[in-house]
């Protein structure tokens, strides 16, 4: 996320030290791991669009498929 908006890169060493050695980042982030950071939020975690976007998709194959067995021919 930081290369996307500042352009800088933090690997899992460099994010540890700065968060053992910089106070505020504890009280933003809840907990992180070698494959991301998870800030700290008052709100659940929903469903995202994605996986709206998924299951429309799947509904979707499921009627043009019916719709295609129907048919005579």
């Amino acid at each position: 996320m930081l290369q996307n908006v500042s352009g800088i890169g933090l690997d899992y060493a460099t994010f540890k030290r700065q968060f053992d050695t910089i106070p505020e980042l504890k009280q933003i982030v809840d907990r992180f791991d070698k494959t991301g950071i998870v800030l700290k939020t008052a709100e659940k975690p929903g469903e995202t669009s994605a996986g709206q976007d998924q299951a429309n998709l799947v509904s979707s194959a499921k009627r043009a498929a019916a719709k295609t067995l129907q048919q005579p021919g």
